[in-house]
């Protein structure tokens, strides 16, 4: 395993992805709420959703306007997974401004404004999740630093053959103490609540790492490749999130 150098690719927080642009009423009423939102949040952006950018530091809010246009399956056709879906026909019908009988052309804005209305709810929980996020990676960076320095040297490590020479069973001996000491810097990092998951994993890595090493020093081949593949599998959950 190897790891990626370099920030996670940086852009707006939240971006807004309408359906098409078509002559329908539904999709007009979209692009109008998008435009009012986008108007007055600076973080947020507004893309099409085979332009849209696919940094993972990113929040997409696909906003369809009907079962025959999404913008969250055009998402999918584009290998896009959005992070929040607005339904248009949902959000109207819910605030009672969809009825049989009403001149829903007369009153396009109020219904653009209450469409509008979903959407800011949708992007602040999502800038909320956006900056917590954010934290969280400013916080890790000097912590994958250090860990990024361990790993490479564990990873060039041959295969214990035997009891180490005492030269270079110290030198492992201090990885696996780096390790257990970044385990401690753990604790004081608080990651978003649906990250804790992956976070923990990583955390349980470096012991794991630690106990590699100390199997190698004592030249415990089966110690040594048990937790390293250990290792590898729960350091996957948080690099993907953050690389």
């Amino acid at each position: 395993m190897t790891l990626e150098k370099g920030s996670p690719q940086q852009g707006p927080a939240v971006v807004l992805v309408p359906c098409a642009e078509t002559n329908r009423l539904g999709c007009r009423l979209v692009r109008r709420a998008v435009e009012l939102v986008a108007g007055d949040t600076p973080e947020l952006a507004v893309a099409e959703a085979g332009a849209c950018p696919r940094g993972r530091g990113q929040f997409v809010v696909a906003i369809d306007a009907s079962q025959q246009c999404q913008a969250s399956a055009a998402l999918d056709e584009a290998g896009l997974r959005p992070s929040a879906v607005v339904s248009a026909p949902a959000v109207l019908a819910r605030a009672g401004l969809v009825k049989p009988g009403v001149d829903v052309r007369a009153r396009a804005e109020e219904l653009s404004q209450a469409l509008a209305d979903a959407i800011r709810e949708v992007s602040r929980q999502a800038l909320a999740e956006a900056r917590e996020r954010r934290q969280y990676r400013e916080a890790m960076a000097p912590v994958l630093a250090r860990f990024g320095g361990i790993w490479s040297k564990v990873e060039s490590l041959p295969p214990p053959d035997g009891a180490a020479p005492p030269g270079e069973a110290a030198r492992v001996e201090l990885l696996a103490k780096r390790s257990r000491n970044l385990f401690v810097k753990f604790d004081e990092i608080v990651p978003p609540a649906e990250w804790s998951g992956p976070h923990d994993l990583f955390q349980d890595a470096l012991l794991c790492i630690a106990y590699a090493c100390e199997g190698w020093g004592a030249g415990d081949s089966a110690r040594w490749e048990q937790n390293l593949e250990k290792a590898r599998v729960q350091l996957r959950p948080l690099l993907r999130r953050l690389q």
